[in-house]
């Protein structure tokens, strides 16, 4: 009797063990540099893919460094969605795709035009030839709607050569969110009516491409990814009186001080922007109340 019992008692305890040990994931894998790229495939297709952001939150894209996980973790992905622009994808590009050979690449800034750090624009197959070879190009196309909305057609395009049997979910969350960022679009061309030739200023040029796209102007305290010299800083402290700016913008990727500097000899208020959000809409929502309100 005691001897059934022991058994009955291992062979219980062995399947509770089987089922307490958690199922590896199929799910297909997809990597990206930046965290609204993953709201992007998210709202397209749920919880079907998991996602690989390279860059985290709170890091910036310009001095940002994977870990040996990170590129451990490239040899299950399927694809490399970039943004394009960003030094990360430039300087670790060689690296990440030695990693896993296999792996396919998407550039998600194809077809849209650039911009360079003197704010003109050029043709996208310069842009990419140029940026490759050293020449400034402004990298932030996913902070301005209706790059956004390329951006989004792009990664539409992307995934369901990836994952044809998700496409027709994917066409109707497609159409789905381009309705809601049409809204904020809207919001935004009213404003330029609104409030032609707004002017906003920010610590790091995260938003040229908003700013053209609707006609607004912004002065960055930042010169090509350096600390503004004492010249400099006096004549952007000189440009926030004459446009007598209400609100200075900083990424929290960014050390605030010279922002607070500035922002307290002109009697303004330094407000966090978060440019880099995993919740891209929200974050654009809320960067345009941040503008009504100028």
């Amino acid at each position: 009797m005691t001897r059934i019992y022991l058994y009955t008692l291992l062979i219980t305890l062995f399947l509770g063990a089987c089922q307490s040990r958690p199922k590896t994931s199929d799910q297909p894998v997809v990597t990206v540099s930046i965290s609204p790229q993953k709201y992007f495939i998210k709202q397209l297709t749920g919880d079907k893919i998991k996602v690989n952001v390279m860059v985290p939150p709170g890091t910036s894209p310009a001095t940002y460094s994977p870990t040996p996980t990170q590129i451990k973790s490239l040899s299950e992905s399927a694809a490399y969605l970039k943004i394009g622009l960003i030094a990360f994808e430039i300087t670790w590009g060689e690296k990440l795709t030695s990693t896993n050979p296999d792996m396919k690449w998407f550039d998600l800034s194809e077809g849209i035009g650039l911009i360079s750090e003197e704010g003109h624009y050029c043709s996208a197959h310069h842009d990419h030839h140029e940026h490759h070879h050293g020449t400034n190009i402004d990298p932030h196309i996913w902070t301005s709607l209706k790059k956004g909305k390329e951006i989004l057609n792009n990664t539409k395009t992307a995934l369901i050569e990836l994952f044809p049997e998700m496409a027709n979910s994917i066409t109707i969350n497609h159409a789905n969110l381009l309705v809601e960022i049409d809204k904020l679009d809207h919001s935004l061309q009213q404003l330029a009516i609104e409030k032609p030739g707004l002017t906003f200023m920010i610590f790091h040029p995260a938003y040229t491409y908003l700013a053209q796209d609707y006609g607004f102007r912004q002065i960055a305290i930042e010169h090509e990814g350096k600390t503004p010299s004492p010249a400099q800083l006096k004549k952007t402290i000189e440009q926030a009186k004459a446009q007598k700016v209400k609100y200075i913008f900083v990424q929290q990727e960014f050390d605030q001080k010279n922002a607070k500097a500035i922002a307290n000899e002109i009697g303004a208020k330094v407000v966090q922007v978060h440019p880099l959000s995993e919740n891209w809409l929200q974050e654009m929502s809320a960067f345009i109340q941040q503008l009504q309100a100028l």
